[in-house]
C-alpha cells in the first residue's frame, strides 16, 4: 500500500542528483557563492574527471538573513 505524497519532502537528500554530463560519475556538492543580495550559485562538481556543474536559485529569506550572522 503506499504512502500519500507529503505536501513538503522532510529529506535531507539534495534536490540535484544527477550524474556527470562528461563521464556519468557521481556529482557531489563543492560549495556556492552569492551572486546578488537574492540569488545564489550552487557548485556540484564530479568525483571522477572533476567537472563542475553551476546550478542559480533565488536564496530563501531566512538563508538570507543568516548569511551575515555567520560571517560576524
Amino acid at each position: 500500500m503506499r504512502q500519500p505524497a507529503a505536501a513538503t519532502p522532510n529529506s535531507g537528500l539534495p534536490s540535484l542528483m544527477m550524474p556527470c554530463p562528461a563521464c556519468a560519475g557521481r556529482m557531489v556538492y563543492h560549495g556556492r557563492r552569492v551572486i546578488a543580495a537574492d540569488v545564489e550559485d550552487t557548485i556540484y562538481a564530479c568525483r571522477n574527471c572533476g567537472a563542475e556543474l553551476v546550478r542559480t536559485s533565488v536564496r530563501s529569506a531566512k538563508s538570507a538573513k543568516a548569511e551575515p550572522a555567520a560571517a560576524a
